[in-house]
């Protein structure tokens, strides 16, 4: 799983630039942080990143529970106030996950708050 997270990490920054913010793995006995941005390690000292490594946990063991008719979960997305996360998942390894701006995903940012916005007006 770290072999994964560090080519994720290479390619996500050659793509994402500072729009980046994190990409590690966990599994059931290992996390591991294989790139975390510079400004962020002032702003989230361990026990937060312990926290977020926590709640990726979280969401990973409720998609592991999602009905299989539709096939295996391969990657999910999810959209926080301070940016998105995407997992990874590979049965029987646990997960890969990256961390972005929301501004990355801009389109797919519009179009959730379009959806919220037209259910809540």
């Amino acid at each position: 799983m770290a072999e994964r997270a560090h080519r994720l990490a290479e390619y996500c920054r050659d793509r994402l630039g500072d729009g980046l913010r994190a990409v590690g793995f966990h599994s059931d006995g290992d996390v591991e942080l294989a790139y975390l941005r510079d400004d962020l390690k002032e702003q989230y000292p361990a026990d937060r990143v312990q926290q977020f490594i926590e709640s990726s946990r979280t969401i990973h063991r409720t998609v592991d529970e999602l009905d299989a008719t539709m096939g295996d979960p391969q990657a999910s997305l999810h959209m926080l106030d301070e940016g998105l996360i995407v997992q990874f998942h590979f049965p029987g390894e646990d997960v890969v996950f990256l961390a972005m701006d929301s501004g990355v995903g801009r389109n797919f940012t519009q179009f959730v708050r379009e959806c919220l916005d037209e259910m809540t007006e």
